[in-house]
Protein backbone atom coordinates (compact mmCIF):
# COMPACT_ATOMS: atom_id res chain seq x y z
CA UNK A 1 0.00 0.00 0.00
CA UNK A 2 1.48 3.59 -0.58
CA UNK A 3 -0.31 6.72 0.14
CA UNK A 4 0.62 10.13 -1.70
CA UNK A 5 0.85 13.79 -0.63
CA UNK A 6 1.21 16.71 -2.07
CA UNK A 7 1.75 19.76 -1.18
CA UNK A 8 0.89 23.20 -3.75
CA UNK A 9 3.18 25.82 -2.25
CA UNK A 10 2.10 28.63 -5.25
CA UNK A 11 0.13 30.51 -3.41
CA UNK A 12 2.34 30.48 -0.62
CA UNK A 13 5.28 31.52 -2.64
CA UNK A 14 3.37 34.15 -4.57
CA UNK A 15 2.47 35.96 -0.52
CA UNK A 16 6.19 34.77 0.16
CA UNK A 17 7.84 36.48 -2.66
CA UNK A 18 5.79 39.74 -2.12
CA UNK A 19 6.71 39.46 1.75
CA UNK A 20 10.25 40.17 0.60
CA UNK A 21 10.02 42.51 -2.62
CA UNK A 22 7.37 44.85 -1.50
CA UNK A 23 6.59 44.75 2.53
CA UNK A 24 9.54 44.06 4.25
CA UNK A 25 11.45 47.07 2.53
CA UNK A 26 9.38 49.70 3.07
CA UNK A 27 9.09 48.87 6.72
CA UNK A 28 12.72 48.82 6.96
CA UNK A 29 12.75 52.19 5.41
CA UNK A 30 10.05 53.46 7.68
CA UNK A 31 11.59 52.10 10.75
CA UNK A 32 15.14 53.82 9.75
CA UNK A 33 12.82 56.70 9.36
CA UNK A 34 11.71 56.63 12.72
CA UNK A 35 15.38 56.29 13.67
CA UNK A 36 17.36 58.78 11.68
CA UNK A 37 14.55 61.00 12.94
CA UNK A 38 15.55 59.65 16.52
CA UNK A 39 18.92 60.62 15.86
CA UNK A 40 18.16 63.85 14.49
CA UNK A 41 16.41 65.01 18.02
CA UNK A 42 18.47 63.64 20.34
CA UNK A 43 21.84 65.88 18.49
CA UNK A 44 19.24 68.51 19.79
CA UNK A 45 17.96 67.61 22.85
CA UNK A 46 21.14 65.63 24.57
CA UNK A 47 24.05 66.66 25.69
CA UNK A 48 26.75 67.71 23.77
CA UNK A 49 23.83 69.22 21.81
CA UNK A 50 24.14 70.89 18.60
CA UNK A 51 25.40 74.69 19.53
CA UNK A 52 21.96 77.10 19.44
CA UNK A 53 23.29 80.82 19.19
CA UNK A 54 20.60 82.21 16.90
CA UNK A 55 18.92 79.21 16.07
CA UNK A 56 20.30 78.52 12.83
CA UNK A 57 21.87 75.39 12.91
CA UNK A 58 19.31 73.29 14.82
CA UNK A 59 16.83 74.26 12.52
CA UNK A 60 18.70 73.20 9.41
CA UNK A 61 18.41 69.71 10.19
CA UNK A 62 17.00 67.23 7.84
CA UNK A 63 16.73 63.46 7.50
CA UNK A 64 16.61 61.60 4.39
CA UNK A 65 16.11 57.50 3.76
CA UNK A 66 16.46 56.05 0.27
CA UNK A 67 16.54 59.68 -0.71
CA UNK A 68 13.18 60.62 0.53
CA UNK A 69 12.86 63.38 2.82
CA UNK A 70 11.41 61.71 6.30
CA UNK A 71 11.88 65.15 8.19
CA UNK A 72 13.32 68.24 8.52
CA UNK A 73 14.07 69.87 12.66
CA UNK A 74 11.34 71.32 14.36
CA UNK A 75 13.94 73.22 16.27
CA UNK A 76 15.65 76.45 15.69
CA UNK A 77 15.00 79.45 13.00
CA UNK A 78 13.46 76.76 10.17
CA UNK A 79 13.75 77.27 6.58
CA UNK A 80 17.58 76.28 6.46
CA UNK A 81 17.36 72.40 5.73
CA UNK A 82 18.28 70.48 2.78
CA UNK A 83 15.08 68.66 1.05
CA UNK A 84 16.65 67.08 -1.35
CA UNK A 85 18.85 64.25 -1.46
CA UNK A 86 19.81 62.21 -4.41
CA UNK A 87 22.56 59.18 -4.19
CA UNK A 88 22.88 56.14 -5.92
CA UNK A 89 20.92 53.13 -5.04
CA UNK A 90 22.48 49.93 -3.86
CA UNK A 91 20.84 46.42 -3.99
CA UNK A 92 19.48 45.14 -0.50
CA UNK A 93 21.34 48.13 1.18
CA UNK A 94 19.14 50.98 2.88
CA UNK A 95 20.56 54.33 3.28
CA UNK A 96 19.67 57.17 5.89
CA UNK A 97 21.03 60.46 5.71
CA UNK A 98 21.36 63.24 8.73
CA UNK A 99 22.78 66.17 7.70
CA UNK A 100 22.88 69.93 9.37
CA UNK A 101 23.13 72.57 6.04
CA UNK A 102 24.83 75.70 7.73
CA UNK A 103 28.44 76.49 6.08
CA UNK A 104 30.00 76.25 9.79
CA UNK A 105 27.81 72.82 10.92
CA UNK A 106 30.91 70.55 10.04
CA UNK A 107 33.28 72.97 11.72
CA UNK A 108 31.40 72.75 15.18
CA UNK A 109 30.71 69.57 15.32
CA UNK A 110 34.53 69.07 14.81
CA UNK A 111 34.77 71.79 17.68
CA UNK A 112 37.44 73.00 15.91
CA UNK A 113 38.59 76.71 16.87
CA UNK A 114 35.54 77.21 18.54
CA UNK A 115 34.45 77.71 21.89
CA UNK A 116 30.80 76.72 22.90
CA UNK A 117 29.16 79.40 24.92
CA UNK A 118 26.08 77.60 25.68
CA UNK A 119 27.23 74.93 28.33
CA UNK A 120 24.70 71.92 26.83
CA UNK A 121 26.65 72.54 23.36
CA UNK A 122 29.73 70.86 22.29
CA UNK A 123 31.78 68.48 19.91
CA UNK A 124 30.36 65.43 18.33
CA UNK A 125 27.09 66.32 18.53
CA UNK A 126 25.76 63.89 16.14
CA UNK A 127 28.63 60.99 16.61
CA UNK A 128 28.20 61.12 19.46
CA UNK A 129 24.56 60.00 19.80
CA UNK A 130 25.15 57.82 16.85
CA UNK A 131 27.89 55.75 19.36
CA UNK A 132 26.08 56.27 22.32
CA UNK A 133 22.08 54.91 20.91
CA UNK A 134 23.04 52.46 17.79
CA UNK A 135 21.58 49.57 19.66
CA UNK A 136 18.52 52.04 19.78
CA UNK A 137 18.13 52.80 16.55
CA UNK A 138 18.58 49.17 15.24
CA UNK A 139 16.08 48.33 17.98
CA UNK A 140 13.63 50.70 16.24
CA UNK A 141 13.88 49.61 13.18
CA UNK A 142 13.42 46.20 14.61
CA UNK A 143 9.99 46.84 15.85
CA UNK A 144 8.90 48.42 13.32
CA UNK A 145 9.10 45.44 10.93
CA UNK A 146 8.08 43.33 13.51
CA UNK A 147 5.08 45.48 14.55
CA UNK A 148 4.02 46.13 10.84
CA UNK A 149 4.90 49.42 10.61
CA UNK A 150 2.49 50.54 13.61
Amino acid sequence: MSMRFQLDTQNFDKKMQRLIKHTIPSLVEKGMGRAMLSLMNDCILEVPTVPLKEGWLRGSGSVFVQNKLVGTSPHGRPGRAVTAHIEPPRPHTWIGVIGFNTPYAARLHEGLGFTFTEPSAGPKYLESKLLQHRNDYIAEVADTIRNGGR
